[in-house]
């Protein structure tokens, strides 16, 4: 049986390698609620992919984990990542740090939010 930390560790190595799609294909669930900030939810894993997909199109991200905190009592995740975010169309590089908080249950994620300044630190 695969715990908590085994999940969250498999999707960081696909999130680190650029398979954020694919994370989200496997560990997220059918209504898994997605929100940035204090922005109103998005609701549902496919509306959840296409809006990563449209994001994508448009930025190359490069995500490094720097810090984590893991409760399996509670299926809670802390995450802290630092984001090189590029324009594909200009190639203007900048900077961001979120921390997502991220509710887990039957070894999906349930719900994740987000927090982060909005305006990212150019580089």
């Amino acid at each position: 049986m695969t715990t908590l930390k085994d999940n969250v560790n498999a999707l960081n190595e696909l999130i680190i390698n650029d398979e954020t799609v694919k994370a989200m294909e496997l560990f997220y669930s059918h209504d898994v609620e997605m929100q940035e900030n204090e922005d109103k939810p998005r609701k549902g894993k496919e509306t959840n992919i296409e809006h990563e997909k449209m994001i994508l199109d448009t930025f190359k991200i490069v995500s490094t984990l720097i810090n984590q905190a893991i409760d399996e009592e509670k299926n809670v995740v802390f995450s802290e990542w630092e984001l090189l975010i590029t324009n594909k169309e200009t190639g203007k590089t900048a900077r961001r740090v979120e921390v997502s908080v991220q509710q887990w249950h039957e070894g999906l994620i349930e719900s994740e939010k987000f927090y982060y300044n909005r305006t990212p630190q150019k580089i």
